[in-house]
């Protein structure tokens, strides 16, 4: 069955701080060497593991964030390139060489590398033909306007690199937990099955440790 993060980690703090406090169950533990010292070692192991985990659930929103920031604003820019691109069909229906230099065969680019690499040099291409720009004046661009547009395409590459920071941090902060989580897992299981040795005659210390014991009928 299917046990999630935090409840696994709720399972290893019951074992790992009730072996440690329980008079009853730390002496005998000592036989197989889970000394004090050495059940600390454990606790401190689940607090990092703990405090990693929180840092991953933080990285995730901050991705999530920079994500959902990025997809707007490019979502946003494509429709204005778009629009731009349809209006200037219009303009440049018996212009070649607009037509060929503002990219107007092509619409719809999925990947943003080639997309941002089309809509920055259109609008350059169209900034420095200034009898374009009074062409499209009739639907509202002009040199300034289009200066803006191409401005916020240097501000989407910007919100592209931090998604790109975000989502490398998150992985980080990812493996970074799961190794832990991995070595407090190891830990754990072979306190568990000492725990199973020792008190095989005492179910109510394995329950005190989160063990349960099957009722023999």
């Amino acid at each position: 069955m299917y046990t999630s993060f935090n409840e696994n980690m709720e399972k290893h703090r019951l074992l790992l701080w009730n072996a440690f406090n329980d008079t009853a169950i730390q002496p005998r533990l000592e036989h197989y060497a889970y000394t004090p010292e050495k059940l600390q070692e454990g606790q401190s192991l689940w607090e990092k593991t703990s405090s990693l985990g929180t840092v991953q659930n933080k990285e995730k929103d901050e991705q999530k964030a920079a994500t959902n920031n990025f997809n707007e604003n490019w979502q946003q820019s494509i429709s204005e390139i778009k629009r731009f691109k349809k209006l200037a069909r219009l303009v440049f229906d018996n212009s070649p060489q607009a037509w060929n230099m503002l990219k107007l065969d092509t619409l719809n680019i999925a990947k943003f590398a080639d997309w941002y690499a089309d809509a920055d040099i259109v609008y350059s291409n169209i900034l420095e033909h200034g009898e374009w720009i009074s062409s499209m004046q009739g639907f509202g661009y002009t040199s300034e306007s289009i200066t803006a547009l191409q401005a916020k395409l240097k501000k989407l590459k910007d919100l592209q690199q931090t998604q790109q920071q975000e989502i490398g941090d998150a992985q980080q902060a990812t493996d970074d937990k799961w190794n832990s989580y991995n070595q407090l897992k190891d830990f754990c299981y072979k306190l568990r099955e000492v725990a199973k040795i020792e008190f095989e005659s005492d179910p109510q210390l394995l329950e005190k440790l989160g063990i349960l014991v099957r009722s023999r009928a």
